[in-house]
């Protein structure tokens, strides 16, 4: 693997495609039935970027991250096209809902999260970036998520915080708001916490949040969150990153199985 993108200087991009994610979050929301630990708020990975899945109003809507771009799919055909690029999230969320208007389709998709009225400043090669480093987290993580026990929650990303991760539960109930669990992902950012970085953290309603012994080069984070904080600038960005990012959430799931 040749070394992955730095990811620096890329606020204002980062800010841009998490803008455009919950547009695209808004209208899955709107479009598909409440689903087990809230994934009706969830995206799906593609090899281009995001997508909402299968809609109840049919087709899928997809971002294409390098491409930026928004492309409704139906019936193995594009229906429309929309460049992100010189909109802001407002406009960008009315300019898709008049277009899935004018195919006889209404929605009216919730504006919770949909408050900037800032033109995108995105810039295409770190976008391009954001999606070379996003797959390669996918699949170091998608890889370890195939060695667990146990009941697992799809490897998806969370819109409101950009966050791709799964949830393991050591039993057979699923509930991630009363029974013990270990949620494992890949952040950009999060409040206090600028840079991307790999999480975990355990917790059961007995114990509250665990704390572990954390394997280096990661640490343990008690701000923003309580857990593991695996730095993307402090991991090996060649051909080892994936065993690496694998090593340390084994390290963790391992301490973690035997607390809960």
């Amino acid at each position: 693997m040749a070394g992955l993108p730095s990811l620096e200087n890329w606020d204002t991009t980062r800010d841009g495609l998490h803008q455009v994610a919950l547009a695209l979050s808004a209208i899955r929301v709107r479009c598909v039935e409440p689903q087990p630990n809230s994934l009706q708020y969830s995206l799906s990975l593609t090899p281009a970027g995001l997508s909402t899945s299968r809609l109840n109003v049919g087709g899928e809507l997809r971002f294409d991250i390098a491409g930026l771009r928004l492309i409704y799919w139906r019936d193995e055909g594009k229906e429309f096209e929309i460049d992100v690029q010189g909109t802001d999230q407002e406009s960008l969320l009315d300019e898709i809902v008049g277009r899935f208007a004018s195919l006889g389709i209404d929605i009216s998709p919730p504006r919770t999260h949909i408050k900037h009225g800032q033109r995108f400043e995105i810039e295409p090669g770190l976008a391009a970036d954001y999606l070379t480093v996003l797959d390669a987290a996918y699949a170091a993580l998608e890889r370890f998520r195939a060695g667990l026990g146990g009941c697992l929650s799809p490897l998806v990303l969370w819109a409101h915080h950009f966050d791709l991760g799964f949830l393991w539960f050591p039993g057979a109930s699923m509930d991630e708001h009363k029974d013990p669990q270990v949620a494992f992902g890949f952040a950009p950012y999060s409040p206090g916490l600028d840079r991307p970085y790999f999480y975990a953290y355990g917790w059961s309603p007995e114990a509250g949040y665990l704390e572990l012994p954390i394997s280096m080069p990661a640490r343990a984070e008690s701000g923003s969150y309580r857990g593991l904080y695996a730095g993307y600038d402090d991991l090996d960005r060649g051909a080892g990153f994936g065993s690496q990012v694998e090593g340390i959430l084994l390290d963790y799931y391992s301490l973690a199985k035997a607390r809960l």
